[in-house]
């Protein structure tokens, strides 16, 4: 199943001046109230259910017939909406009886939809071999794969008019861009549960999630306050707290942000107060403007959740040597109490997290020293298995 509310609908409307939404099989209506709440102005479905559009409250914003998908695709109501004004489509793999409507109703909209954005949802009943991150289709559920010469087909058709995009959320997404409209520019959520990417436990040299597990797992606060329902994970790449989510039992999910997300230091396609944790293993010394990244991370994190980051230490980690030795992409050094820094870039966490006083509650701030080595010959301690040598604080979103 796939939701209109994966994608940004405020940004397409003040980008494109949508309208119209147009979604053959109403469902249970949540389509359409994401289109209003939206802002678009009005949304024209239809049901083969008369007790279902007999339930459906009638407004001057919404109108529901009776009827199937083909004939509501050639009312007049749909067809002058088509005609007249921008529209966004959204079109079922199958309908409410469970038949596969998707390929005749592309057929009823090729000469009538040029203006007109075609969003089709759990395109892997026809693509076998498309990955989603819903993963393959059940071999229990009904499949056209044998139809997908010709869904690849009709999609080709609307290359005069449209350009077309494959999108692997949920059980996957196709979706007929206007040319008129010009650059592709449909944004997607990164949702609550979101997989994206693939987690698997690497052999070698630990990162400093992999190091922190067995700390943490020593302080209940982390299983039964801190890292609870839905996280996201910024900057988890190979070592997120995804890995050991069987460790810690209260977390549900947790979604992975990273450069294939896009920009961590904003988030901008992800919704506020979506989260209800946001963890980050050394990852804002990589931010060109950590406050502002904090800003945003707690943006996205709900009121009551917790914002669990470590950052390095700059006397354990670049121990009086900037540019960073050890790694040349980070943009800033952390301390935790000293008012003065050899480093240009210091930043003092104590100074930072006053900068949110009265946005967040500091549960703790601690240096992660207990297994430093002191007085060893300088080298990157974080490619042992059990160094640190970092900064973490917990704060939590009022």
């Amino acid at each position: 199943m796939g939701l209109l509310a994966r994608f940004d609908l405020s940004d397409l409307l003040n980008r494109n001046q949508v309208t119209h939404f147009i979604e053959p099989g109403l469902r249970d209506g949540a389509n359409c109230r994401a289109a209003l709440s939206a802002g678009f102005k009005k949304a024209l479905s239809c049901a083969i259910s008369e007790p279902l559009v007999a339930e459906t409250e009638p407004s001057e914003q919404l109108h529901v017939v009776n009827a199937d998908s083909l004939t509501f695709l050639q009312s007049t109501p749909v067809t002058s909406a088509l005609a007249k004004h921008r529209c966004v489509v959204f079109l079922h793999a199958h309908d409410a009886t469970g038949r596969l409507p998707m390929l005749a109703e592309l057929e009823r909209l090729h000469q009538s939809a040029a203006n007109a954005l075609i969003v089709m949802e759990d395109v892997r009943i026809y693509r076998c071999t498309f990955e989603t991150s819903a993963g393959p289709l059940p071999d229990s559920a009904e499949n056209a794969f044998h139809e997908e010469a010709r869904f690849l087909k009709l999609l080709g058709s609307f290359g005069q008019t449209h350009t077309l995009h494959w999108h692997a959320e949920d059980a996957g997404y196709a979706v007929l861009w206007p040319l008129g409209w010009g650059e592709y520019a449909l944004k997607k959520w990164v949702l609550p549960g979101d997989r994206t990417q693939p987690f698997m436990l690497r052999t070698g040299v630990p990162g400093t999630t992999c190091m922190s597990v067995n700390r943490r797992l020593l302080d209940a606060r982390f299983s039964n306050r801190w890292l609870v329902g839905n996280g996201l994970d910024i900057g988890g790449g190979t070592d997120s707290i995804a890995l050991y989510r069987s460790l810690f039992p209260r977390i549900a999910n947790v979604t992975v942000y990273e450069w294939e997300q896009g920009d961590a230091q904003y988030l901008d396609n992800v919704r506020d107060d979506s989260f209800d944790f946001v963890y980050s293993a050394h990852c804002l010394e990589h931010m060109v403007d950590p406050r502002v990244a904090l800003r945003h991370w707690l943006r996205v994190l709900r009121r009551g959740g917790h914002l669990v980051i470590t950052v390095p230490d700059e006397d354990m980690y670049e121990q009086g040597v900037w540019p960073s030795t050890f790694n040349s992409d980070h943009k800033h050094t952390f301390t935790l109490f000293k008012r003065k820094s050899w480093s240009p870039v210091s930043i003092n966490v104590l100074d930072l997290l006053r900068e949110f006083e009265g946005e967040v509650n500091v549960k703790k701030v601690e240096s992660l020293d207990h297994s430093f080595l002191h007085g060893i010959q300088r080298c990157d301690q974080t490619r042992f298995a059990f160094a640190e040598c970092g900064i973490e604080f917990i704060v939590q979103k009022i």
